[in-house]
């Protein structure tokens, strides 16, 4: 294992105000395919449409009036409530048609074949109020306080996430970080004050983490949560850079597909933080980002939706050649989750074929291919490797659902399947699950997103069926919890 003391010296972390780091993440958008069993009535619960809705104008205003209900809030002296943290925000940056002045216009501004509140950048995101009746989830002022549940999920205004914790909102009490770290309050209201508040663990560079605790960035600016609910919706939880409550006592209380994945992770004593798309970038050796990846020990990227940039290619090579650790999952190539051209399997494929690092950085080459058939492996390569046999268990079967496969290329020794097909040729064919020295860091990459999802959304949506991640009867809980901690050198 990789001695956690000679990996890459970490950037230093200038004091933060942590009330300006409430970060949001974004919203999901249609999805043209759907990965596992359950589609039907989860597009039931997530495609009625809102009724009950005003003009755009009285949206608008509620967006920054105060709050009307406390339902979901937690507990403390509560101040006053100001503009919403992601106030004027768009938490879909890369789309040209993905705010309220292009989503009345009549025009197809992104060139997708959608136009206005047809175009999923504009139907599902949280900071759009133009759209009204059309708006799939409960994210308007008015749907947020009109007693009923509009998008069917169960859940009506406060008791629903889409309001709840929608950073664009201040409709009902707004969710709460530590903003007073070293000043022996507790400005969360969550009974922890200084460094035993995990808010201030992950943020104050004050407070020195305890051995093992590895800090880990969740990405969200890759556009991975384009498809509609629990499937693929890849993020922690709506309210941004912090999960919260910062101090969970269960994963329910965060909401969204990851919700159990990361708190398995935080029940370990690692520090967990997403990147959050509206603000969020990824960079390797800027000092000036808050977020950059030098300061972090693992970075997870689950299914990408939208080609990367070439910085942001070279920021994820540059930061796994120096010493971090890479999680990243793919899916099936028909899985183009939003309409722009770009599965996972391709954009991951474009970041290996071009980028300004190196051609083939990692060894590996996702094949872009539908399997299309839920089979369980239990053909396991290296039985003794860290990720197959970790301190989070021993991994002997995964499922695969709709799905794809991927192949090392040969050009990194050290590269190895871990999990193959049944009818694999070779541990470098067919390769569910592998790993790979990289430099002075490491990757594990996986071919299948739905394992990693517990039946949850960050819109309120729970679909037992879809519970990938806690089956009792497959190891894929052990599996991600066993990589991270391999990738990060523990």
């Amino acid at each position: 294992m990789v001695d956690p003391s000679a990996r890459r010296p970490r950037l230093g972390l200038a004091a933060l105000s942590l009330g300006a780091l409430a970060l949001a993440s974004m919203a999901c958008r249609l999805t043209p395919v759907d990965d596992t069993a359950g589609s039907a009535s989860e597009a039931s619960a997530t495609t009625s449409e809102a009724t009950g809705a005003t003009s755009s104008a009285t949206d608008a205003t509620a967006t920054t009036g105060g709050a009307t209900e406390a339902t979901g809030g937690e507990t403390g002296d509560i101040p006053p409530q100001g503009p919403p943290p992601a106030a004027g925000k768009n938490p879909f940056p890369w789309s040209l048609e993905s705010r309220d002045a292009v989503c009345d216009d009549d025009l197809d501004n992104d060139d997708n074949s959608y136009f206005d509140c047809d175009d999923f950048a504009c139907s599902r995101n949280p900071s759009v109020v133009v759209c009204g009746p059309l708006t799939i989830y409960e994210s308007t002022p008015t749907a947020c306080q009109n007693g009923m549940d509009d998008d069917g999920d169960g859940k009506a205004d406060c008791d629903d996430p889409d309001c709840r914790k929608n950073p664009f909102l201040n409709v009902c009490l707004q969710p709460r970080v530590e903003d007073r770290c070293g000043e022996g309050v507790d400005g969360d209201g969550d009974g922890l004050i200084n460094c035993d508040d995990n808010d201030c663990l992950a943020l104050d560079a004050s407070c020195v983490p305890k051995a093992g605790s590895l800090r880990i960035l969740f990405d969200l600016t890759l556009d991975e949560t384009a498809a509609n609910g629990p499937s693929s919706d890849w993020m922690i939880d709506p309210w941004g850079r912090l999960p919260t409550p910062s101090n969970p006592a269960s994963r329910n209380e965060w909401s969204g597909s990851l919700s159990s994945f990361a708190f398995d992770l935080y029940k370990r004593g690692h520090r967990i933080e997403q990147l959050a798309s509206w603000e969020g970038a990824l960079s390797f050796g800027d000092p000036q980002n808050p977020q950059d990846l030098g300061l972090y020990d693992v970075l997870v990227v689950i299914e990408p939706s939208r080609q990367l940039s070439a910085a942001e290619k070279g920021a994820i090579i540059n930061f796994v050649d120096a010493g971090g650790g890479l999680l990243l999952i793919a899916n099936h190539i028909s899985a183009d989750r939003d309409g722009n051209g770009w599965s996972a399997a391709a954009a991951l494929n474009d970041m290996f074929d071009k980028n300004p690092v190196r051609p083939d950085p990692f060894g590996l080459r996702f094949d872009e291919i539908d399997i299309e058939q839920e089979l369980t492996l239990e053909r396991i390569e290296d039985a003794a490797h860290p990720v197959i046999a970790g301190p989070a268990g021993t991994v002997d079967r995964i499922g695969l659902y709709v799905a794809t496969t991927a192949h090392l290329t040969g050009s990194n020794p050290g590269a190895s399947g871990l999990i193959v097909l049944d009818a694999a040729a070779s541990s470098s064919v067919d390769v569910v699950v592998g790993a790979a020295p990289v430099g002075s860091g490491r990757l594990v990459f996986v071919t299948d997103s739905a394992i990693i999802g517990d039946g949850t959304d960050s819109h309120g949506t729970s679909l037992a069926e879809k519970d990938a991640y806690n089956d009792p009867a497959l190891d894929h809980a052990a599996l991600f919890v066993n990589a991270v901690t391999w990738l990060g050198g523990l």
